[in-house]
This record gives C-alpha cells, sequence and structure tokens, in this order.
C-alpha cells in the first residue's frame, strides 16, 4: 500500500512539473494548468509512461504549430487567444477522452483500450495541426461538404490540401511514437491504426464544424470565428446548433477517432 501511494505521488510530481513547464512558457493558463494535470495524471496512472509520452508529444506538436506564424494568424483574426496558451475547455476536449480510456485502462487492462487511446490523441493531434497549417495556406479554403464553395480561412469546416497533410504528418508522428514504445503491439499495422484514427476523426471534426458547429464572426473585427467571444466581445450566431462549439466537436471528434482505430485494430486482430 505505501509502496503504491509513493509511486502514484511519483507520477503526480512528473504531471505537475510538465505542467508547470508549460505554464512557464505561456503555453497553459492558470485553469488549464489544473484541467492538465487531471488529465495528465489519469493516463500515467492508468496507461503508464509510454501513454503519458504519448500525450507530451502531441502537446509539444500542437503548441508548436499554434505557435508557428502566430503573429501572421492574429492578425488575420483567426489565431487562438492568449498568445495560443491552452485553457481548461481545450484540454479536456482534446485529452478528455483519452483520459476516460487510461481510467478504464487502470481497472481492466487490455489492448483495446490502448487502440481507443490512440485514436483518439491522434485525432487530437491531426486535427490541431490540420487547423494550424490550414491557416497559412496559399489556396482559399473550400467547405468539406461543398468542395467547389470557397470560404474563408477559420471557417468551421473549411478544408485545405495544406490542412490535410498537417493532419497526415500528426497522426504519423503519433503513430510512429506508439509504435516505438509497443503502446499497441503490431508494428507498422499499429501505425496504420493512428493514422486512419486520425484522419477519419479530423475530417469528422471538419463535418461536424460544416454542419452542425455554431457559426459565428466578430462584431468588432467581422472576420468569422469559433469563439464565443473575439476582440473582446461576444460573438454573433451566422448558423449551426448554438450550444455546440468548437470544444464539443473536439470531444466527439477524439471519440469518432478512436472508434475508427477500434474498428480497424479489429479487422487485422490487433486486440
Amino acid at each position: 500500500m505505501a509502496l503504491t501511494f509513493y509511486l502514484a505521488l511519483v507520477d503526480l510530481m512528473v504531471v505537475v512539473a510538465f505542467a508547470l513547464a508549460a505554464i512557464i512558457l505561456k503555453a497553459l493558463d492558470g485553469r488549464g494548468f489544473l484541467a492538465s494535470v487531471a488529465v495528465g495524471f489519469s493516463i500515467l496512472v492508468g496507461g503508464g509512461l509510454s501513454w503519458f509520452i504519448i500525450v507530451a508529444v502531441f502537446f509539444t506538436l500542437g503548441v508548436a504549430f499554434t505557435w508557428y506564424q502566430y503573429e501572421y494568424k492574429r492578425k488575420m483574426g483567426s489565431a487562438q487567444e492568449k498568445g495560443g496558451a491552452r485553457n481548461w475547455p481545450n484540454i479536456l476536449a482534446n485529452g478528455g477522452m483519452a483520459s476516460i480510456f487510461a481510467v478504464a485502462n487502470f481497472l481492466s487492462a487490455g489492448p483495446a483500450f490502448a487502440v481507443l487511446f490512440l485514436g483518439s490523441i491522434s485525432t487530437s493531434a491531426a486535427d490541431t495541426v490540420a487547423t494550424e497549417l490550414g491557416l497559412l495556406s496559399e489556396r482559399t479554403p473550400t467547405l468539406i461538404t461543398h468542395p467547389g464553395k470557397p470560404v474563408p480561412p477559420g471557417t468551421s469546416g473549411g478544408v485545405t490540401s495544406l490542412g490535410f497533410a498537417g493532419a497526415l504528418l500528426a497522426s504519423t508522428v503519433i503513430g510512429v511514437m506508439a509504435m516505438l514504445m509497443n503502446v499497441v503491439a503490431g508494428g507498422l499495422p499499429a501505425l496504420a491504426v493512428s493514422v486512419v484514427g486520425g484522419l477519419v476523426g479530423a475530417s469528422a471534426d471538419s463535418l461536424m464544424g460544416a454542419t452542425l458547429q455554431r457559426r459565428g464572426f466578430c462584431t468588432v473585427c467581422l472576420k468569422p470565428t469559433e469563439a464565443l467571444r473575439h476582440c473582446g466581445e461576444r460573438t454573433a450566431v451566422t448558423g449551426g446548433v448554438r450550444f455546440i462549439e468548437n470544444n464539443i466537436v473536439n470531444l466527439v471528434s477524439t471519440a469518432v477517432g478512436a472508434a475508427a482505430s477500434l474498428a480497424l485494430a479489429l479487422s487485422l486482430s490487433l486486440v
């Protein structure tokens, strides 16, 4: 019992140290710190160090691409607020499903939970990098539900070939890391599980963004935005379901990506 307590305490210290580093680098805000500790601790305890490293890679990858050309994105009106610092809804939306799978794995360990975890994190990574790179595309985005319809950068459901390449890159990075640490047994098939889950989940995110997600524009800068507030003011609603905002879409898409990964893993007899 005492050994278990001390091991849990060490796990908590590791998670807190990582979150504190993110605070110092201004990659997290105060409430984001608390959420990241809760999510990170559950993943580290439930899945072990390898699972936590996967999440850390995703977080680092996402922040790096958010900061890349940040000033240009800010002038476009499409950059994340607070310099890209993650807040608690963002942490829970992108890591909530992963933490649930980790808790389930802690209660009854099995390869299926590892696959679900990998699919959810791969989706978060793919969607984040696709969004951040897509904003830098020289080509005008088109709506995923109407490929011939151009939309302004930052529009929910807008996609670009550069964004797709970003999604592929991110899901591949997560898959390679999972292979190296044997998170999911199977070598190259395990990589395929990550890539397919990430791409399916990111596509689901775009589809929900184009059809269900609350759409609006800033009443100050008059640019489209997914945020409830922009330029210090509440945004105007132009379409979608009022209460379905970006974080809800992100959470649901991670579940879709996890399900896609599990379906492929079952077909390949990996679980």
